[in-house]
């Protein structure tokens, strides 16, 4: 999801019109927040201080609309030392809601049906030609589950007043081998606090593994048995994945020793990616999720997440150098949510234990290897 910024920004006021501006916000928020001082910062962002009239959760929405109609943004956190006082940072500028067209999104999900159908169907063939039951059983189930991931994300988001766009699935045809990278979703603004944060960010990969953990099971039913190979492609195991096979074949058998299924392979790829995902690492859905638990914090979690990358791909794949650079610029920090006053609940940490045994599960340490 990407970073917003802050448009339709108001001319930063003059030292005469400071009074008439603090005047408009106390009344903006005087249903939600008694203000009982307020401070000019930087770049005309002002600090309003006070005790909230609500609980931070009801507190805080109609506090934001009222503010955004002045044209701030503002962003809610209890003061530091001081029990029961909280901070509203009230910056210049509101997000822009421009709708988006949904004609994009259904014309690249067509795209990437079809990129990770012929993909395969060109892979998977033993004679040079084209499969078209591979691919379309690999396509179809693929599909599915990266369907489930994204919609988890969307439902969610939307069921919560967040933002965010449709899926944009990403075809990547004769680049990728499976056809595509998966899909992303626009957040088009910060969340609004880290109870949604944390839901929005699990809610994909928990439905993607929901549906993936069945395709893997049949396709693994369907998967042959074949003498070892000395040559070709090999998947990697993840932890489910070995604990399957033992139960399927009596025996830990890798991919040297099986014809793995078109469905099987699906839903490995499925897995692969619920599992990148799940890292916690800057904005991947585990990112958010680590900044939800932590706040800022979360950032070191990111750096050993990084080290740890670099470990891999020294010991295992140098495939994990390409994730540790992509972090390392793209991905250290997480933007803040508007509302840092909500706590989470006890329902929120034990989804943050599910989303953990999720990744231990399906995290694969040599994706996929030549042999």
């Amino acid at each position: 999801m990407n970073k917003p910024t802050l448009l339709s920004r108001p001319a930063i006021p003059s030292a005469t019109d400071r009074l008439e501006l603090i005047a408009a916000l106390r009344s903006a928020v005087a249903s939600a927040m008694s203000v009982s001082g307020y401070t000019f910062g930087e770049n005309g962002v002002i600090t309003l201080r006070g005790r909230l009239l609500k609980p931070p959760e009801l507190a805080y929405r109609p506090m934001r609309t009222s503010v955004e109609r002045l044209g701030y943004t503002p962003f809610l956190k209890e003061a530091e030392g001081e029990e029961g006082v909280y901070e509203l940072m009230v910056v210049p500028g509101v997000v822009p809601r421009a709708k988006s067209d949904a004609r994009v999104n259904l014309l690249l999900y067509v795209a990437t049906l079809i990129s990770v159908i012929f993909s395969y169907a060109l892979m998977s063939s033993a004679t040079g030609g084209i499969d078209i039951a591979a691919g379309l059983m690999f396509g179809l189930t693929l599909m599915t589950i990266l369907t489930a991931h994204e919609m988890g994300h969307y439902v969610v988001g939307r069921l919560r007043g967040a933002p965010v766009s449709l899926p944009y699935f990403i075809p990547l045809p004769l680049i990728s081998p499976f056809g595509t990278l998966g899909a992303v979703i626009v957040q088009r603004e910060p969340f609004e606090d880290r109870r949604t944060l944390l839901e929005v960010g699990l809610a994909g990969p928990i439905a993607g593994f929901v549906v993936a953990l069945p395709f893997l099971v049949i396709g693994l039913a369907l998967t042959k048995v074949q003498v070892m190979s000395g040559t070709g492609l090999a998947f990697g195991d993840s932890l489910l994945s070995m604990f399957l096979k033992i139960a399927q074949f009596g025996r830990y058998i890798s991919s040297m020793g099986l014809h793995e299924h078109p469905i099987y392979i699906a839903a490995w790829f499925g897995l692969l990616v619920t599992g990148i995902n799940l890292i916690p690492a800057g904005q991947l859905d585990g990112g958010h999720v680590a900044y939800a638990l932590l706040g800022p914090k979360a950032k070191y979690l990111s750096y050993a997440m990084i080290g740890a990358f670099i470990v891999l791909s020294i010991t295992v794949s140098d495939s994990w150098i390409l994730w540790s650079v992509l972090l390392f610029f793209l991905g250290r920090s997480h933007p803040p949510a508007l509302n840092q006053a909500t706590k989470l609940q006890p329902v929120h940490v034990a989804l943050a234990v599910v989303a953990l045994l999720i990744l231990v599960l399906v995290f694969m340490p040599n994706p996929l290897y030549q042999v």
